[in-house]
């Protein structure tokens, strides 16, 4: 083996064991691993540290009405767009389809996009 493929080998090797020694430390300092590690009115964290049961729930309660009929009416007008190729009338009509856009666009006679580039 040559000097560099020696040095990255012992380079790699001393990271593996640092971050070896790294994760047993920190599987050594846990209080806790699961709830049976903790008292009866405890439970163990995501901090692995025990932590006692709360007196007292607290339930938030969210209304997602609004946000769903918004999120829905978004949905159905993309649906209708994509089914038909034309966008809803909103305040003028639209005069083109999409379709039609596209047929009045250049086509593409197999030039390349990079013919007119300079270098």
């Amino acid at each position: 083996m040559n000097k560099k493929g020696m040095g990255l080998a012992i380079v790699a090797g001393i990271l593996a064991l640092t971050i070896l020694a790294i994760y047993i430390i920190g599987v050594a300092t846990r209080e806790c691993n699961n709830n049976k590690d903790c008292s009866e009115n405890s439970y163990c964290g995501s901090d692995y540290s025990c932590h006692e049961y709360p007196s007292q729930i607290i339930v938030k309660d969210y209304k997602f009405l609004g946000s769903s009929l918004i999120l829905g009416i978004c949905l159905i007008i993309a649906a209708y767009v994509y089914r038909s190729g034309k966008l809803p009338p909103i305040k003028e009509p639209i005069k083109h389809t999409i379709h039609e856009v596209k047929e009045l666009l250049p086509k593409d006679e197999g030039h390349s996009s990079h013919e007119h580039e300079h270098h």
